[in-house]
């Protein structure tokens, strides 16, 4: 199968975003004599000390060493500040996800939930902040937050991420909004495994090599919150699936 083709409706979202590089491990390498590869940032070929990411573009040792804030890959030359010290690469210049987009994304994704046994999830509102506004809402390098006040419910998602990361932050947050709806109080680490579990369900359908990589980073996450909340979910979901996941969930109903 070719792993670029979209075979399910949220592919038809992500269709011309698909060919960005979502994430990215860092290497350091010496370059081996007469290397004919060209450097991400400079286009001239590089020699000596380079950086790689996870899809072999190159970085000579020489740049400085900037990331997209949206698909985490190097930062061309054509990349600009969004604020905050973060940058935008040109790749998602051209492909990043509308507030019409998102929300079709959001259609798409309560459905699939209340498929697979989620039941109804309830509206909610979403805007999409600058980097700036969502540092003055949480601490630390965040993309999305959920939150509720009473019975209103919210998502706030940082702006001109691509079609592939803003699918799987909405997948995440949305099951956050599923937590506070039914009253559940799991422990975070729990918690944020359960909605990591979310944003894999989604990727899994979506099925384009970027979503792949991006299950791929799920696993890997080194995070003591994030990466082992998923992989304790994900280990629970292989043996019982959703419907086992669900009942453990709604065992944390708070008292």
């Amino acid at each position: 199968m070719n792993p670029d083709k979209p075979t399910s409706p949220f592919s038809s979202l992500l269709d011309k975003s698909r060919n960005l590089i979502d994430d990215i491990k860092r290497s350091y390498h010496d370059s081996p004599l007469f290397k004919t590869n060209s450097c991400y940032f400079c286009g001239k070929p590089i020699v000596g000390r380079y950086y790689t990411d996870l899809y072999d573009h190159s970085l000579c040792s020489t740049h400085p060493r900037r990331f997209c804030v949206s698909c985490s890959g190097f930062c061309d030359s054509g990349c600009i500040e969004v604020g905050g010290g973060k940058y935008l690469c040109s790749s998602c210049q051209n492909f990043h996800t509308t507030l019409k987009d998102a929300k079709e994304m959001i259609k798409m994704i309560r459905a699939h939930y209340e498929k697979i046994g989620l039941g109804v999830i309830e509206r909610f509102h979403l805007e999409m902040v600058s980097v700036e506004e969502m540092h003055r809402m949480t601490s630390g390098d965040v993309l999305g937050l959920a939150s509720s006040n009473g019975r209103r419910y919210y998502i706030h998602v940082l702006e001109n991420l691509s079609h592939t990361a803003m699918v799987g932050i909405l997948a995440h947050e949305i099951l956050h909004i599923w937590q506070f709806q039914r009253r559940l109080n799991a422990p975070n680490r729990i918690s944020e495994g359960f909605c990591d579990l979310g944003s894999y369900e989604i990727y899994s359908q979506i099925k384009t090599q970027h979503s792949e990589v991006k299950i791929q980073m799920l696993q890997e996450d080194p995070s003591p919150i994030y990466g082992d909340g998923y992989r304790i979910v994900k280990r629970y979901f292989d043996k019982a699936g959703w419907a086992g996941v669900i009942k453990k969930m709604e065992g944390y109903l708070s008292e």
